[in-house]
């Protein structure tokens, strides 16, 4: 018995870190799973094991989702630490493989729930680190489908930037060879990227019944890893469609770069290959710290006004690594109750009505010459051909929230989206803990500028930049964002040089930023409408032809104000 509750039936499962027992609790009547950690002795005077089944116990507490194995105690007793998990009677993905590698229908529905898990894990700032088809079961459910859950998160750790793989600062490797990044390998930094490699090996096994990397001995299998030595997938399966077999070389691709930049990412693909057999889904991608917003707000809300950009705390030194794994752990379960998937972030409010000329104002704007007078449209009237009258109302209600941000440039096209982008992102962060500031300038010690910086997620708790974004907006997104990311890459080896000295707000002088404020950021980029089906991070819903529409109505509204001997009134 163990906690006098739950009584050990038989082992399941044993692995490096440790064994899995099924076991009867006797509170609740069901059966559980036991797991504990291998040693040659007890572990009660053992910190190391015990703070690593602890960091196991809590990363999988903190997650709340279907295709994840769900935790439900953790303790210890004189046999050292256990962690007690949900028991599932099912069969592992390469006993499922055995029997038969998968036709298009049934991958499909196997890799978007596993993507789906780990799109929820990944928001959490985790990866895996140990993916592969014995850490993924599936089950029948009372329909006749199967549930995939992934299984086993002992390995990964709550990251908020690209990590060296490593447990407790040691140069230990951890993680399934045939499945290993070959960043993981060489002691590089990991990211989420990691977890799209062993996934692409994984759905090569389910599609080729063969894995990617082969070979007879360590050694061999390593240097598969390291050359890339992977058999094209069409060659063992002709009968694929080859943009699905793309997919998949794509995801295992050896460049961290070349891969999918997220799970979202390679969901929002996959689903524009396979979109008969994904199922669609409307839950959206959330950053740390975000609540879920309603999908509609009650008709009488009022349409949001651009809120004013609040100065953050006088910088201070940055946070310990120590530190910040404590501030994050006990957050862990509220960051994860978020849902995350693909999908597009939008706002849904109650738009006029074009056609209702109750609705309908005009703006008189009397010009310094008595004989120029102009009409500016409060209410849109007059579209383009290619702005789609479906859009109409969305495009309206951009104009509207715009219009008013008199200290924004509406230079570009990019500035229209990164305006949109921190609005949206306004909507629905918690604004206790995050705030969204744009364009940036980054400068070396002569004062010379390097730099701007789009959009910025700011962690106003810790005093540092959550996210950085670079925008992307265009009609011909391109899936490597290349120039946005070479922009990005541009700003991160200048922090790794020290050439940055000082980071300023373009409208506010005393608002300044150290570099150091930065160094644990996520360096991600946003664009237009289909921006993640293109291996983007994150879009808002706005077209490369609506946003050029939108600056130049913002310009023109602009214009007139400044040339108006009245302000302007609605």
């Amino acid at each position: 018995m163990i906690a006098d509750r739950y009584e050990v039936h038989n082992a399941i499962g044993s692995g490096g870190v440790g064994a899995v027992f099924r076991a009867w609790d006797s509170q609740l009547n069901r059966y559980i799973a036991v797991k504990r950690w291998n040693a040659p002795e007890p572990m009660l005077d053992d910190p190391e094991g015990t703070e690593r089944l602890w960091r196991e116990a809590m990363t999988l507490a903190s997650i709340q989702h279907p295709n994840i194995l769900t935790i439900h105690d953790f303790g210890v007793d004189d046999k050292g630490p256990y962690v007690i998990t949900e028991f599932i009677d099912g069969e592992t993905l390469d006993q499922a493989v055995a029997d038969e590698r998968f036709d298009v229908d049934a991958f499909a529905e196997a890799a978007q729930q596993v993507l789906e898990g780990l799109i929820a894990a990944h928001q959490a700032g985790l990866i895996h680190r140990d993916l592969k088809p014995q850490n993924i079961m599936r089950t029948r459910l009372p329909s006749g489908a199967w549930q995939y859950t992934i299984l086993d998160f002992g390995l990964a750790r709550f990251v908020t930037r690209p990590t060296v793989q490593s447990l407790e600062g040691n140069t230990s490797i951890y993680g399934s060879i045939l499945y290993i990044a070959p960043e993981q390998l060489r002691h590089q930094p990991l990211d989420a990227r990691t977890d799209i490699y062993a996934f692409g090996c994984l759905c090569y096994y389910m599609l080729a019944g063969q894995n990617a990397i082969d070979g007879d001995t360590i050694p061999d299998l390593i240097a598969r890893h390291l050359e890339h030595a992977v058999k094209p997938l069409e060659e063992w399966r002709p009968d694929l469609p080859p943009a699905l077999c793309e997919w998949v070389m794509k995801a295992l691709a050896f460049d961290p770069a070349d891969r999918f930049s997220s799970a979202a990412a390679a969901l929002g693909a996959l689903a524009k290959i396979l979109p008969g057999s994904i199922r669609k889904t409307t839950i959206r991608i959330a950053l740390p710290g975000q609540s879920p917003a309603p999908t509609t707000p009650p008709p009488s809300s009022p349409p949001p006004r651009p809120p004013r950009l609040r100065k953050p705390p006088r910088p201070g030194p940055p946070p310990t690594r120590s530190a910040a794994v404590l501030r994050w752990a006990p957050a862990a379960a509220a960051l994860l109750l978020v849902a995350a998937a693909v999908g597009v972030l939008v706002w849904h409010r109650r738009a006029p009505d074009p056609d209702d000329a109750s609705t309908i104002r005009y703006v008189t704007v009397e010009r310094p010459s008595p004989t120029d007078t102009t009409i500016v449209e409060a209410v849109i009237t007059i579209w383009p051909d290619d702005i789609a009258a479906n859009r109409r109302p969305l495009v309206q209600q951009y104009f509207e929230l715009l219009r008013d941000q008199l200290d924004t440039k509406w230079g570009s096209t990019g500035f229209v989206l990164e305006a949109l982008a921190v609005n949206q992102f306004d909507q629905t962060l918690n604004t206790n803990e995050f705030k969204t500031i744009s364009n940036l300038t980054y400068h070396d010690q002569t004062g010379r500028t390097l730099g701007e910086l789009d959009v910025i997620i700011w962690n106003q708790r810790e005093n540092r930049a959550e996210v950085v974004y670079e925008a992307a907006v265009s009609d011909r997104l391109h899936r490597k964002a290349v120039p946005s990311r070479n922009q990005l890459r541009r700003f991160e080896r200048a922090l790794k040089k020290h050439d940055v000295a000082q980071i300023l707000h373009p409208h506010d002088d005393s608002w300044t930023f150290t570099p150091e404020q930065f160094e644990q950021s996520r360096f991600e980029v946003l664009g237009s409408r289909g921006a993640i089906a293109a291996g983007f991070d994150t879009e808002v819903d706005v077209t490369y032809a609506e946003a050029k529409f939108l600056q130049r109505k913002l310009i023109d509204w602009r214009e007139a104000r400044h040339t108006a001997r009245e302000p302007l009134v609605d």
